[in-house]
């Protein structure tokens, strides 16, 4: 490999780590409720209202980000069957598992309430043990359907490759129109399920060449689209509308993100090895957050507590997430030492 590709592959784990750093930041707020995404709800400040819900748009993208990190590390790969199913699907199953027999232990502490086997068995099943790890479930499909997506995606030409992102975007963007103005989906039936959608274009993003190109023109492109597209979302929530009914915009600002992301990779401030090595260390930590951010933010809220009356609820949330951002990195990166994690994690 050249000087050239190697910085280049450098500079591509930076920004992708960059990428699942942010997701998690947005998934964390997601799930602060009326401390932070749901304080629009309750406020009659103006501040406290249009900070949380532009703050509630923006994180929108976090799941879509780690889908399309996830498409762009893992369709361009050249695996065979047997790792997939014999290492990366079991991994994941024994993920799932451990930190849901963790979670039900802890709601019976909580309710105080006696475990059972069979009620275990039956949430677990049913995706009732702990809504956010819906996530997980839906990750382990796309593994199951992974080899399939390879052969299907690098067998494409450039062309082909264009032609499949604006099928993508473009089915979608028609299809919340048409829910909009008519109250029914667009005539045709061309349906991209969600986490594929995003998986998929997280491929494109990295191998089709008109996707690839960088520059001012593309640099300004993206930032007119993160505006135009929390603009519109900001005038569409503020009517009492639920922002999943616009999900092609967060689409197009989870794209945008994503391209920017790539752009400001290219700065100068990437040189600096402390900054990069921090980044990628907590870009290697970000799942294990996932998992345990739940947790964190409960034993933390307290400092939300005590910042919101001196600088209002969204300030005093973005306070409190890097606190448990920070700890849950050191946690994380602890908790990966030890030998039957260290694989998991």
């Amino acid at each position: 490999m050249s000087d050239h590709e190697t910085a280049r592959s450098k500079e591509r784990i930076v920004y992708l780590e960059v990428c699942r750093i942010i997701a998690v930041f947005c998934i964390m707020y997601q799930h602060t409720g009326g401390r932070g995404a749901e304080a629009w709800k309750y406020t009659e400040s103006t501040l406290v209202y249009v900070t949380s819900m532009i703050s509630k748009i923006i994180s929108n993208i976090g799941v879509p980000l780690f889908w399309m990190v996830s498409g762009a590390l893992l369709l361009s790969k050249k695996e065979s069957w047997k790792k997939v199913y014999g290492k990366r699907i079991p991994r994941f199953v024994s993920v799932l598992l451990l930190f849901s027999v963790i979670r039900y232990f802890y709601l019976c502490i909580v309710n105080g309430s006696d475990g059972h086997v069979g009620e275990f068995v039956w949430r677990f099943y049913t995706q009732n043990i702990f809504l956010p790890y819906w996530f997980l479930y839906e990750y382990l499909g796309i593994l199951l359907v992974l080899p399939f997506l390879r052969k299907m995606l690098q067998g494409l030409t450039e062309q082909e490759e264009r032609i499949l992102f604006v099928l993508v975007i473009g089915w979608n963007v028609l299809n919340d129109i048409s829910n909009a103005f008519l109250g029914v989906g667009f005539v045709l039936d061309l349906h991209f399920q969600n986490a594929i959608s995003y998986v998929i274009l997280g491929y494109l993003m990295e191998h089709c060449q008109v996707l690839r190109q960088s520059g001012k023109n593309g640099f300004r492109i993206c930032i007119g689209q993160v505006v135009l597209a929390i603009a519109v979302l900001y005038s569409w929530g503020s009517g009492q509308r639920g922002l999943e009914e616009l999900g092609s915009l967060i689409m197009v600002l989870a794209i945008a993100v994503y391209y920017l992301n790539r752009c400001m990779s290219e700065n100068a401030i990437w040189n600096n090895r402390a900054l990069r090595h921090f980044v990628l260390w907590c870009g290697s930590n970000v799942f294990g957050l996932y998992l345990i951010e739940d947790y964190l933010r409960n034993l933390t809220a307290f400092i939300w507590e005590w910042c919101a009356p001196y600088i209002s609820a969204v300030p005093a949330c973005g306070v409190w997430l890097l606190v448990v951002f920070l700890l849950g990195n050191v946690l994380v990166s602890g908790v990966r030492r030890l030998p039957v994690l260290r694989n998991l994690l």
